[in-house]
């Protein structure tokens, strides 16, 4: 087989590639269904993706691109997230709601911010110190940081979270909520959501694609850069340019890189979808825990669908070298859930486990460098590397498709 160009991966990057295209493609996909972890399970009266998906635009004209052919309601949500801190719940973000800790704590994170001092780039936790004080980082930033990631926050480079860095609060602008009692907005203050949830967009960019050009159930098995041979489970393709969706350390192995893999690390994700026989008092859409509990967020599916029964994610960051005992876990899960009040009397009756495995890359100095590196041998010979896998940074979905319209249209 021949093509122009060879996209690897059905995901959203891959998808939108293949859509945006005006040139002749194959596209490439392991599983037998596209879609990658946007996909979405609907049984017995829940709808659950593979965990949570909701779509933040900053760009109407890629929110109008999506949801043209989605043909079913799409639901406007007003974010309603918090953070559960010793048994109470906290509006998100913690530091622009520290008025509402106990007294001695706010003052020790009044203190903290009023002696910031120069900003320490040296690590991803010496940044967050230096922005925002000792005691923010200390009751919320750093420990829930480090049950997502599932490392120690010194390894991680300064600028992990780009764009999604939590805002230094002023103490003007503290004093300012304070007194009008206004919620804090964040960079994600609404979202939209398909009521059957995230695969519909992908099923709206499948319907902009030629069907004929996917082959699924197909794997890669090596990639001869130099040459541009795939070669795959279906045969080799020749290929004049690749567009790589896959995990970057993945695409490297694949195409003999001689590049220490083991200094391109990421975490897992375990995820439980649970479904209860009755509903629930909490209003959350989705609640932060940066304490002692195994999962570090939980999301609430019944608030923002509107349904009578409670329907959770629950979100368990582990290191890709842990062993996962799925009964043990959830056991460990339903004790949580009851000691922090999410479930009382509640019975579960229908369960979904999923693991995400790469979840969140860890971006440290040297894996930007070895991207940058591999970019700046291959760009100039149309070979990529996109998405948030395949660049192996820290993107929304709506950040692929910006740097994927980028792409074609340089291509």
């Amino acid at each position: 087989m021949k093509t122009d160009v060879l996209i690897v991966g059905g995901g959203m990057t891959g998808l939108s590639f293949a859509s945006f295209t005006d040139k002749d493609y194959i596209l490439l996909e392991k599983d037998s269904e596209l879609g990658g972890y946007c996909k979405t399970i609907i049984r017995n009266g829940f709808v659950w993706d593979y965990s949570g998906h909701f779509f933040h635009f900053n760009h109407e004209d890629i929110k109008n691109y999506l949801i043209e052919n989605i043909d079913c309601e799409i639901l406007k949500v007003d974010k309603i997230s918090n953070i559960y801190y010793k048994g109470q719940y906290i509006d998100f973000p913690f530091q622009s709601n520290i008025d509402q800790l106990p007294k001695d704590e706010f003052i020790e994170c009044l203190h903290d911010i009023y002696h910031l001092k120069e900003k320490d780039t040296s690590s991803f936790k010496s940044y967050v110190k230096s922005n925002l004080g000792d005691a923010i980082c200390d009751k919320f930033v750093i420990p829930y940081n480090e049950k997502l990631y599932a490392c120690d926050l010194d390894l991680l480079d300064s600028n992990s979270m780009g764009r999604f860095f939590p805002k230094t609060p002023s103490l003007g602008d503290l004093l300012k909520k304070m007194k009008s009692n206004e919620k804090v907005k964040s960079y994600n203050d609404s979202f939209i959501y398909p009521v059957k949830g995230s695969f519909e967009f992908v099923k709206s960019l499948i319907k902009r694609i030629d069907e004929s050009k996917v082959l699924t159930n197909t794997e890669l098995i090596s990639v001869d850069l130099k040459n541009k041979i795939a070669k795959t489970s279906k045969g080799d393709i020749q290929f004049n340019s690749l567009v790589s969706t896959i995990p970057f350390d993945k695409l490297l192995k694949l195409s003999n890189n001689k590049v220490n893999l083991q200094k391109l690390s990421s975490n897992k994700v375990a995820v439980f979808n649970l479904g209860f026989n009755k509903g629930s008092d909490l209003k959350s859409h989705w609640t932060y825990f940066p304490g002692n509990e195994v999962f570090y967020r939980v999301g609430f599916y019944n608030n923002i669908l509107g349904q009578d029964k409670l329907s959770l994610y629950v979100e368990i960051g582990l290191k890709t070298t842990d062993i996962i005992n799925e009964q043990e876990l959830l056991d460990k899960v339903l004790i949580d859930l009851h000691k922090c009040g999410v479930i009382k009397n509640h019975t579960l009756v229908d369960r979904e486990f999923i693991v995400m495995n790469p979840a969140y890359v860890h971006i440290t100095e040297e894996s930007n460098q070895i991207y940058k590196e591999w970019c700046e041998e291959n760009n100039p010979n149309g070979i990529f590397s996109i998405g948030r896998y395949g660049s192996w940074t820290y993107f929304s979905i709506e950040d692929n498709i910006v740097q994927v319209k980028t792409l074609t249209n340089k291509l």
